[in-house]
């Protein structure tokens, strides 16, 4: 998209793909997991990546940028902020908009507002805390490595060298979610992928994303998706 600007503020969640954004002399790349403010009248152009992108644009109401500003926001440096909470959240605003019942005008607001409170809340922890100490993404990344063997806390906390309460706290503090539901989401997700191939049975599937059975991925997959997998893999195709 070719340099441009919009006449009011605006918030945008990426749900899926990513892409570059020029915005002022800043450039920027936007993936999964990002929410991003823009101001009213600040020109910017986007390159979208080759996988393409879906994301959710909305504006947020006055009140909620006041609410912004007094957690020492700038709201004026166009600022963004990455969380695995962006990812539920912004699943989570996509099945309410698919949804569109009586209900759904409603809970489309309960969640943006989840996307505000959340943001503050990362805007002002990266002001205290900074970036995530380097023993804490090492147990991201073993999470990542290991993410569909069997995995326990201890195990986790014994390679950060950290205590598992100590551990559990700051995961939370700097990533936004507790280190078991960032599991479970590694392990849905390559669930989701790999429901794309269609000669792959959801027992197989289950088994390699390190569920105990069919019914234990049914239950984590519906509980994220909010849809079975079976009915996901209709829909992808």
């Amino acid at each position: 998209m070719a340099l441009h600007q919009h006449d009011e503020p605006t918030m945008n969640i990426v749900v899926t793909g990513d892409f570059l954004e020029c915005i002022g002399k800043d450039e920027r790349t936007y993936r999964r997991g990002t929410a991003a403010f823009c101001p009213a009248a600040r020109p910017h152009s986007q390159q979208f990546g080759a996988a393409g992108l879906q994301q959710i644009i909305f504006k947020p109401a006055d009140s909620w940028l006041d609410y912004l500003a007094d957690c020492k926001v700038n709201l004026d440096a166009a600022p963004h902020a990455s969380s695995p909470a962006f990812c539920d959240l912004g699943d989570k605003l996509l099945r309410e908009l698919h949804q569109d019942d009586g209900f759904s005008a409603v809970a489309c607001e309960g969640v943006m507002l989840e996307i505000i409170a959340a943001f503050g809340r990362k805007r002002a922890a990266a002001k205290i805390g900074g970036q995530a100490p380097a023993w804490l993404r090492a147990a991201r990344e073993f999470m990542h490595e290991n993410a569909f063997a069997p995995l326990t806390m201890a195990q986790i906390a014994g390679e950060a060298g950290r205590h598992e309460i100590h551990l559990a706290r700051e995961f939370r503090r700097f990533f936004g979610i507790p280190v078991g539901a960032y599991l479970r989401r590694l392990r849905v997700e390559q669930a989701a992928r790999l429901l794309m191939k269609p000669h792959t049975s959801i027992s197989d599937i289950a088994q390699r994303c390190g569920f105990a059975s069919h019914s234990h991925l049914c239950r984590e997959f519906k509980a994220h998706f909010a849809i079975a997998p079976s009915e996901y893999r209709l829909r992808s195709r």
